[in-house]
């Protein structure tokens, strides 16, 4: 076939569809050569929105479609010669990265997007999608106070504009600056929302977390991208915990005390792993003032000799230690965590004599909350882990 002899109409047609089919590759270079000849502006159009929809980098006439669409561009004076002069589009490697730059740069990504001509349909498209790998890479080497501005300008680019699918190099954006610190605690708990909205929570959607993980590379000291998220979800759910089971409670004093415990295990890192459970009656109090969780959890179920609905507990992991503490009256649990009477995290569902159990393995005992009690629970830690309470220590016994 002569591409000569096609109407303007298929020509057109040919020029803009054919790229990703490999029977149209020995007729690529002269079908261009044949729309350029033409000289008509719609065909022009053509060309250039065919390299950015498709930007078909490992074609065979991929140069000769980049050239093109360079020469076409400077044939009127039209907004594609503005654009390509500015944005370097047709430049297959500065162009993507000068726009990703852009991007980041904007409070308002679409406006962007209008600028360099790539809305619309094109948003879509492979140049567009390159673009985007280039913000993420962007973000993801940046440092600091740096790499949270670009990532909550990252977050607000992929939630603006809809973007699906590049879950690996958006995670990888997001984590990878934080391997060996935390940035401030709002950032991260957007960037938790993020990630767990679109990819899932990693604590029960493993399989998911694993297939992303293996699309890019280990991070810097061979900390994974897993790791990292779980570490802030541990985090969130522990001060999620405090925060919403709050307004359940009838003793701000009681409640004080344990909540500035805990935290104390939490903010030196010793806490490895965090879930929690709401009584039935608790959670509908919570969702009635409008306190509701924004991390997922569980709920206490079964008869209310066991446990009052409107009581919850929160689940620890510190070292090999499994604890069940609760909002209101009762002892706090302790087990070994191999020990199969212990409770399990991430489950949907507890029963109430799970987490108030009176006996389980060798090592299993319930401390209550009397005089002194935090330096009793300091010491049962401190004696199964080796961790100490960065206020009451090793804490002792009585």
């Amino acid at each position: 076939m002569d591409p000569r002899t096609l109407s303007r109409r298929d020509l057109r047609r040919l020029v803009s569809d054919m790229w990703p089919d490999e029977r149209c590759d020995g007729i690529a270079r002269a079908t261009l050569d044949a729309a350029v000849a033409a000289n008509a502006k719609s065909l022009d159009r053509s060309v250039l929105t065919a390299y950015l929809r498709h930007f078909p980098r490992d074609h065979p006439s991929f140069e000769a479609l980049r050239a093109a669409s360079a020469m076409t561009a400077e044939r009127y004076d039209w907004a594609w010669r503005a654009r390509g002069r500015k944005w370097h589009l047709w430049d297959e490697g500065a162009g993507p990265d000068r726009v990703a730059a852009a991007l980041l740069a904007s409070d308002d990504p679409a406006l962007v997007l209008r600028e360099t001509g790539l809305d619309g349909d094109l948003a879509q498209g492979a140049f567009m999608a390159d673009a985007l790998e280039a913000a993420c890479e962007q973000a993801g080497r940046a440092q600091g106070e740096q790499a949270q501005l670009l990532g909550t300008r990252l977050i607000a680019l992929f939630d603006r504009l809809a973007i699906g699918g590049m879950e690996a190099m958006l995670a990888w954006a997001l984590l990878a600056p934080w391997a060996d610190t935390n940035p401030a605690k709002a950032y991260g708990k957007k960037v938790v929302k993020l990630l767990v909205d679109r990819i899932g929570d990693p604590r029960m959607d493993t399989a998911r977390w694993q297939a992303v993980a293996t699309e890019i590379p280990e991070l810097s000291g061979a900390k994974s991208l897993l790791d990292i998220l779980k570490r802030w979800l541990t985090e969130l759910t522990v001060r999620e915990f405090f925060k919403v089971v709050s307004v359940t409670t009838n003793d701000p004093t009681q409640w004080a005390e344990r909540e500035a415990f805990w935290l104390g295990y939490l903010d030196t890192g010793v806490i490895i792993d965090a879930w929690f459970a709401l009584g039935i009656r608790a959670k509908d109090v919570i969702a009635a003032k409008g306190n509701r969780s924004s991390v997922d959890h569980g709920v206490i179920v079964g008869d209310r000799q066991y446990a009052d609905p409107s009581h919850s507990s929160l689940i620890l992991s510190i070292g090999n230690e499994r604890i069940a503490e609760w909002s209101h009256s009762g002892a706090c649990r302790f087990w070994e965590a191999k020990d199969r009477t212990a409770p399990k995290t991430y489950s949907a569902e507890y029963f109430g004599f799970q987490l108030r159990a009176m006996n389980g393995g060798a090592d299993f005992t319930y401390i209550p909350h009397q005089s002194g009690w935090q330096r009793r629970f300091a010491n049962r830690i401190y004696k199964r882990t080796g961790q100490r309470h960065p206020k009451f220590g090793e804490g002792f016994d009585w």
